[in-house]
């Protein structure tokens, strides 16, 4: 059975270049295996600053595991997401005082990536990839909409 050209061909080039560019931002930037974070670990609190490198390094670990297939990285990356450590309450304070009302939606999207997290964990138990890939997509969004609604705003406020 012959597949006519013009339907494989668009998707060619773009899955390639996917591909292509994340075993080498893999391969560019190592990743060192950590501990996974236990429920102990949860009573610690890291400026947010500190809090969200940490976040970004556990997104990259789970990223690795998904080009790589490599379920008990992305386990790795989820359990660290979701027992990350909290943000001290002085700035908290200072969050609630910038968003005022919004601080809500603040704490929805951190509750939204938290539960995706112990359920990507799980997917990735499981070898779910369809599973695993619904999940990833769903705490990158809750990520990047947090990003978008709130950087601009408390990025000056914290930095402080």
């Amino acid at each position: 059975m012959r597949i006519d050209s013009r339907f494989w061909l668009p998707l060619f080039i773009p899955v390639a270049l996917l591909l292509i560019g994340g075993t080498l931002f893999s391969a560019s930037q190592p990743i060192e295996p950590r501990e996974p974070v236990t429920s102990s670990d949860t009573v610690d609190t890291k400026p947010l600053r500190l809090l969200m490198v940490g976040l970004a390094q556990d997104m990259a670990r789970i990223n690795t595991g998904i080009w790589h297939e490599e379920y008990d990285l992305i386990q790795q990356g989820a359990a660290s997401i979701a027992n990350h450590p909290k943000i001290p309450p002085a700035q908290i304070a200072k969050i609630k005082k910038t968003l005022g009302a919004e601080f809500q939606n603040f704490v929805r999207f951190d509750k939204t990536v938290h539960t995706t997290a112990t359920e990507l964990v799980s997917a990735a138990e499981a070898r779910n990839w369809s599973g695993v890939l619904t999940k990833y997509t769903r705490i990158r969004d809750g990520c990047v909409g947090c990003h978008t609604a709130y950087r601009d705003q408390l990025q000056p406020v914290l930095a402080k």
